[in-house]
């Protein structure tokens, strides 16, 4: 029998590939895979490297694009939650990723949702070697610039994989389709909303005292409402 998270997994798969196609023009078959409890929406391949993306700069074939989400319900089992997302762009010159934008719910120790950049500069070293020498606990690979872990919006209010296309076309000049800005503008409307529903389902008094104020009559149910404050109170360094 077919579960309701495996229907919302592939229905999901199914708008990351026409977003990517709509973008890069590259029809790739995103498929929904069961990884234990959860389904992970990702490129179809057998192997990790056939799981990426090709990203073309004047037709040429120079870097990769690799992604992967997990999915599951949420705790009331009524809707889809992204619990982890790995996005990175890889180069064909090396195994190393460029740069990665990493989400993982129950992170612990690194903020839950993160890019780190594999590149170097020397100021950025100095800096860190220095920190290394005062406590090498604080900074462990001062020479190694991706072990700096850089906090983007938590749990909610994270980048979406439309945020990393258009980053990869406007910036640095990866081949793109005509019509792709309107498919970013719809995707990410798409993921916002969500996004913003999510939020409001936390904090159902503070969604209710704003509509107030703009001259809704709101009711409250008949119990008492618990707003859901972790993903909006944690420390860049600890998960929910």
């Amino acid at each position: 029998m077919t579960s309701d998270l495996e229907v919302r997994s592939r229905e999901f798969a199914g708008e990351i590939g026409d977003v990517i196609a709509a973008t890069l023009g590259d029809h790739v078959q995103m498929v929904s895979v069961k990884h234990g409890d959860r389904y992970v929406v990702r490129p179809d391949g057998a192997t990790k490297k056939d799981q990426r993306i090709q990203l073309h700069v004047q037709r040429q074939h120079l870097a990769d694009l690799a992604v992967a989400v997990f999915l599951q319900l949420d705790h009331a089992g009524e809707h889809l939650k992204a619990t982890r997302t790995d996005i990175a762009v890889y180069s064909t010159l090396d195994r190393t990723p460029l740069v990665r934008l990493d989400y993982l719910s129950d992170m612990r120790t690194d903020p839950v949702c993160h890019w780190q950049f594999h590149g170097e500069r020397g100021a950025f070293s100095h800096l860190l070697a220095i920190a290394h020498a005062k406590d090498s606990r604080q900074v462990s690979q001062p020479h190694d610039l991706s072990s700096v872990h850089l906090p983007v919006g938590g749990e909610r209010f994270r980048p979406c994989l439309e945020d990393v296309l258009e980053m990869l076309i406007r910036d640095c000049g990866v081949d793109a389709v005509d019509g792709w800005q309107t498919a970013l503008e719809e995707g990410r409307e798409r993921w916002r909303m969500r996004q913003f529903r999510t939020t409001v389902r936390d904090l159902q008094q503070e969604a209710a005292d704003v509509l107030e104020k703009y001259g809704w009559a709101v009711s409250p149910p008949g119990s008492d409402l618990t707003s859901h404050l972790a993903p909006y109170r944690q420390s860049p360094t600890s998960g929910s």
